[in-house]
């Protein structure tokens, strides 16, 4: 009995479930790590005593040497960037964390798990984004919003709440969809049960005000619809109908007001200011990058070249393809481009010939974080890193 419930795949769930917790930091022996990476490394230690675990590795790993090549100039590039600009510690604890432990993970999940199972780990995720949506919504019913009335719950801003839910809102749809054909009354539950968590989700979405993640699920959920052809030009028409209420109804609010008016003082005129100034440090770094964890203070020597500064606590460049260039130069860069292009090329093969969920889903969750990565970064953060190698299970089935 002990057994079926301590195992290497109820590890796992629980490490799924309890990603946020990569937001309660420890020291061990004076290296700064946190109760996510710990669970991590505990089953990490679980599965190396296994020796068919690294038998399936070998396999994996021989199958996908395209994606073996474009990790290593992923790991070069940031490597050579950070003792290059001499940031040690931050450079690789960076690496560690946003690289490492969350490759590290997604190869245990991938040589433990049937492709059979693998839905599993992404309804999991589903489970951790209600957990977290169900604390957001208790921030919201006691008005602890940012000064601009968003809705930010634990996280450092409303922007990375909406990202850690934007996945979830793709699973429950995909789970909905790829569930009509079995029996009725477990439809019935199944989507009774998804319908009160994803209201409750969806409420936490919509008060981060997070514009760029609206429009990145909407293209997600077109594009999830239109690869499982179970949309029609109306249901479109009435989706994108649903998006442009949602913006109407945010038209008093001077987030969008700003937006809408071009301010000089907007969110998004911040954003060109940056995106102009990472353009520039590039133009200055464009081989060998400033070093993962650098740009606040590179950022900050390049404000001679420019106005007064709207933003001056800027850790990431609000951009993923300018992250991945300047924290690991040109080699990280065209790692993170040969990834992307052979995934979708072997993802877009796979669905041809098999709509299976995980399939969809991973193309959601990848439409979200590619879309929404051009205003902002959607990929410099534990639980974001973690989202994004999850969409390399899909390689398996």
């Amino acid at each position: 009995m002990i057994k079926k419930i301590i195992n290497l795949e109820n590890l796992i769930y629980l490490i799924i479930l309890a990603l946020p917790l990569y937001l309660v930091k420890i020291k061990i022996y004076s290296v700064p790590t946190n109760w996510f990476e710990i669970l991590v490394g505990l089953t990490l230690f679980f599965w190396i005593i296994k020796k068919s675990r690294l038998v399936n590795l070998k396999k994996f790993i021989k199958n996908y040497k395209k994606y073996i090549i474009c990790v290593s100039l992923i790991f070069i590039g940031l490597l050579m960037a950070t003792f290059l600009n001499r940031e040690y510690a931050i450079g690789l604890g960076i690496i560690k964390s946003w690289f490492l432990i969350p490759i590290i993970l997604m190869l245990i999940i991938v040589t433990t798990f049937p492709s059979k199972k693998m839905i599993n780990v992404f309804i999991t995720f589903y489970g951790s984004s209600f957990f977290v949506a169900g604390i957001a919504l208790n921030y919201l019913i006691s008005g602890k919003l940012t000064y601009d009335g968003r809705l930010e719950a634990f996280f450092n801003s409303p922007n990375y709440l909406a990202m850690y839910l934007a996945p979830a809102l793709i699973i429950a749809l995909v789970v909905v969809l790829k569930n009509k054909t079995r029996e009725q009354k477990n439809n019935l539950i199944l989507k009774s049960i998804m319908a009160l968590s994803l209201v409750i989700i969806l409420i936490v979405f919509y008060f981060t005000y997070s514009y760029a993640a609206w429009l990145s699920v909407i293209l997600a959920v077109l594009a999830t619809l239109l690869i499982e052809k179970k949309i029609s030009l109306k249901e479109i028409f009435l989706i994108v109908v649903l998006f442009i209420f949602m913006f109407f109804s945010q038209w008093k609010s001077g987030k969008l007001n700003n937006l809408v008016t071009l301010n000089p003082r907007s969110s998004l005129a911040s954003r060109i200011i940056i995106w102009r100034s990472a353009e520039k440090i590039l133009e200055n770094n464009w081989i060998f990058g400033i070093g993962p964890g650098n740009f606040q203070k590179v950022y900050l020597s390049y404000q001679k070249f420019y106005p007064p500064y709207l933003e001056w606590a800027v850790p990431h460049p609000h951009n993923l393809y300018l992250s991945f260039w300047l924290y690991g130069g040109l080699l990280s860069f065209l790692g993170f481009i040969g990834l992307l292009f052979f995934w979708f090329r072997d993802i877009l093969v796979k669905i041809k010939t098999s709509h299976k969920a995980v399939l969809l889903i991973t193309i959601g969750i990848m439409t979200i974080t590619l879309v929404h990565g051009l205003v902002d970064t959607t990929y410099f953060k534990n639980d974001l890193a973690v989202i994004f190698w999850l969409n390399f299970l899909a390689l398996k089935l």
